[in-house]
């Protein structure tokens, strides 16, 4: 029952994480602060090596993801960041 509720929340997380992804991307990187991306996806990693040390795959799995969405707007906002200033 636990990991059921540990997916759901997963789940939740995810779904709060894609929408701002797709709006930091249509809004070239200006949606999302740098330094907050940045120290999330630090964060998100040193959580999912935390998880894996415990053995658990459900906050394995959200802090990986994490990272990944983290990673994708730290990537977004670099991306465009050349752009602006060249």
């Amino acid at each position: 029952m636990a990991e059921l509720i540990g997916m759901a929340g997963l789940i939740l997380l995810l779904i709060g994480w894609i929408p701002e992804t797709i709006s930091n991307y249509r809004k070239k990187g200006k949606g999302i602060d740098f330094k907050f991306a940045t120290l999330y996806f630090f964060g998100s990693v040193l959580l999912a090596w935390h998880a894996l040390n415990l053995n658990d795959l459900v906050f394995l799995a959200l802090n990986t993801a994490a990272a990944a969405m983290a990673a994708i707007n730290v990537w977004i906002i670099l991306k465009n960041k050349e752009r602006r200033y060249v």
